[in-house]
């Protein structure tokens, strides 16, 4: 965000709604923008034919649907512009391009996701079968060219089929090591390109033992690894809050331990779970707004400086309506989060003393009242 005149929060009383969202979010330099895979088509195991069958889920009209959300910058994913044969669409690419120009949108990066590909449901780039490896590795350095196209910088990769489902179904150690060297190739890729490539960690789902990156703790790791092997930071981290909710970590404390640890953090993903539960991708803000207005002002505090993209899945809801409203809730916790670290300096005092009740004090109108 920057230099801060955290003095203008007077300006913003009561709760942001409308015209004031933007330009609270202008103020302050936040950057806020949606996945395209969180504007509907959502569909489930109970619900294969989808919530709302006749919503077209091409990428155009998802990219219209957060437009109507009131929401100017989006992500969209990689094989949203390839056909069967994973070939890009240029066609689709330049189509977007010129939506983003007439409506004055932002693109905010690009997602890297293979796990809907029926080919790689055993694995993307840690496939046991070195083929599919390859042909893994291939459609994700050819996406580049997606991203290069689009005009973006930074590429954030999930990971989604690679891991297992039993116990006993891997070696660990030789999933581990065939993973970060394909990782590592298309880090070299990245970097040839100027781009930085994010990779985002997840306990489980779709796998059902663990993934790859359980935890954003491995991701620090691993990207921390590769960085150190290539001598530069090509590779960072996309938290996901969710994620972090679902191994029960305190999100906020990944903020630090990534800093920490001089890993960049490059993206943040937006939604709401519940503790050890599955990834449930609810509307941002109806959880502990304590938690996460705790992991708000980590990414103030940290300085970080990247998008805050929703990704959300509102399976029952009009995803228009579900993007504005998480657009809503997410500006009025930022707002208390900004008002915390307004006073961060007697907050650190009450915090030195090992006073919990004093800390509580302390905070407890603003994350109520403010």
């Amino acid at each position: 965000m920057g230099v801060l005149d955290l003095s203008k929060l007077d300006e913003f009383k009561g709760f942001l709604e409308g015209d004031a969202v933007d330009k609270f979010f202008e103020t302050f330099k936040i950057k806020f923008g949606s996945g395209t895979w969180a504007a509907g088509g959502f569909s489930d195991r109970f619900m294969a034919r989808g919530y709302f069958p006749d919503l077209p889920s091409d990428v155009l009209s998802k990219i219209e649907r957060i437009r109507r959300a009131g929401i100017k910058a989006f992500v969209p994913i990689n094989v949203e512009f390839l056909d069967e044969k994973f070939e890009i669409r240029w066609d689709l690419v330049d189509k977007v391009k010129e939506y983003v120009a007439k409506n004055g949108m932002v693109i905010a990066g690009l997602a890297l996701d293979l796990s809907g590909i029926p080919q790689l449901k055993l694995g993307s780039i840690a496939n046991p079968n070195p083929e599919l490896r390859k042909l893994a590795l291939d459609i994700l350095v050819k996406s580049l060219d997606i991203a290069k196209r689009l005009g973006v910088d930074t590429v954030s990769f999930w990971p989604g089929q690679d891991g297992w489902d039993y116990s006993l179904e891997v070696n660990y150690g030789k999933l581990l090591t065939v993973f970060t060297e394909n990782l590592k190739k298309l880090a070299e890729e990245v970097a040839s390109r100027g781009f930085v490539l994010a990779i985002e960690a997840k306990l489980k789902e779709p796998k059902e033992g663990n993934m790859v990156l359980p935890t954003t703790h491995v991701a620090i790791a691993i990207a921390k690894k590769i960085n150190d092997e290539l001598s530069k930071k090509v590779v960072g981290i996309t938290i996901d809050y969710g994620h972090e909710l679902m191994y029960a970590v305190e999100p906020a404390f990944t903020v630090y331990l990534a800093k920490f640890l001089d890993v960049p953090l490059l993206s943040i993903h937006i939604n709401t779970a519940k503790t050890h539960s599955n990834d449930e991708d609810r509307v941002v803000g109806t959880g502990d707004l304590w938690q996460f207005i705790d992991f708000l002002y980590a990414t103030i505090d940290t300085e970080f400086s990247g998008w805050y993209i929703l990704d959300q899945f509102t399976y029952r809801m009009d995803p228009v309506e579900g993007l504005r409203l998480s657009k809503e809730f997410f500006a009025n916790c930022m707002k208390k989060a900004l008002a915390i670290y307004r006073y961060r300096e007697d907050l650190e005092k009450f915090r030195a003393l090992g006073d919990q009740a004093k800390v509580l004090d302390f905070v407890k109108k603003i994350i109520y009242t403010f």
